[in-house]
């Protein structure tokens, strides 16, 4: 089953395009990983999806139905979306914002119900975050923000969970633990994922499917065997690459090949 679909969609700021003709399909429960240089729309066409950029041709659907035509509040309770550039600079305790992430489905500015504290109570467990409960998140290291924020978008209990470079400020540590906490919901209760990923490598091993966008336009689809090929990447990155298989997971990964080196590689 399709969850969602983008079909010739461009996208522009003012009178730039930035997505051109963009199509693809997503299946239900899937991690799809969206990748590609800098600058390549990547974050554009996240924000078209969940209908922040509203100039668009084209048509994206989500379960079937066209986006334009699904109130925002319902929305809101399917959907959920976690930007780059999310900045908390009041000092909420995380039971604060996690409760926040339940008013999609409340009436008005009511407490929270039982539910919404039972399920508030069972992301806390599942992520890990009983010790943080109480802690305000400007207390917290950029690691447990980010958790605090992928609890803050399982709470809303979504169907599709949308991610933009969620562990580009993490080190790989902090990398690992959130996108293995992550492919656990994702196994566990058939959650559809859709996350731009920077590092190749991570997207390779964590991603069912994998879009690579070059400036505005898909160059490649499918999964990582598929995308994932030097020459695809050398000629999207423009730069040398080694791409083999992980001794472990077998999927691609890649190696990078410094200027530098030239003269090592023909000895």
């Amino acid at each position: 089953m399709v969850i969602l679909e983008l079909k010739n969609v461009s996208a522009r700021y003012g009178k730039k395009e930035i997505l051109h003709d963009i199509s693809f399909q997503m299946k239900k429960g899937h991690f799809l990983g969206i990748i590609g240089p800098n600058g390549s729309g990547k974050s554009t066409l996240l924000k078209t999806a969940t209908k922040i950029i509203r100039q668009y041709t084209g048509t994206v659907f989500f379960n079937g139905t066209d986006i334009k035509t699904i109130p925002v509040h319902q929305f809101a309770k399917n959907i959920s979306f976690l930007p780059s550039d999310i900045e908390i600079a009041y000092p909420y305790t995380v039971k604060e914002l996690l409760i926040m992430a339940r008013y999609p489905f409340t009436s008005g500015f009511r407490n929270p119900t039982s539910r919404d504290i039972e399920i508030v109570n069972a992301v806390v467990k599942q992520m890990g975050l009983t010790q943080f409960i109480n802690r305000t998140i400007v207390e917290m290291s950029e690691g447990e923000k980010q958790r605090v924020l992928l609890a803050q978008c399982l709470v809303q209990q979504p169907q599709l969970v949308i991610f933009d470079e969620p562990t580009a400020h993490l080190d790989i540590g902090y990398q690992f633990s959130f996108l293995d906490l992550l492919k656990q919901y994702q196994e566990n209760s058939s959650l559809s994922i859709l996350a731009v990923l920077h590092d190749l490598n991570l997207a390779s091993q964590y991603c069912d499917e994998l879009v690579m966008l070059n400036e505005g336009s898909v160059v490649s689809a499918g999964n990582p065997h598929e995308v994932i090929q030097y020459k695809i990447l050398e000629e999207v990155y423009r730069t040398n690459v080694l791409v083999y298989p992980h001794p472990i997971s077998g999927k691609p990964y890649v190696f990078g090949i410094p200027v530098s080196w030239k003269n090592l590689t023909k000895k």
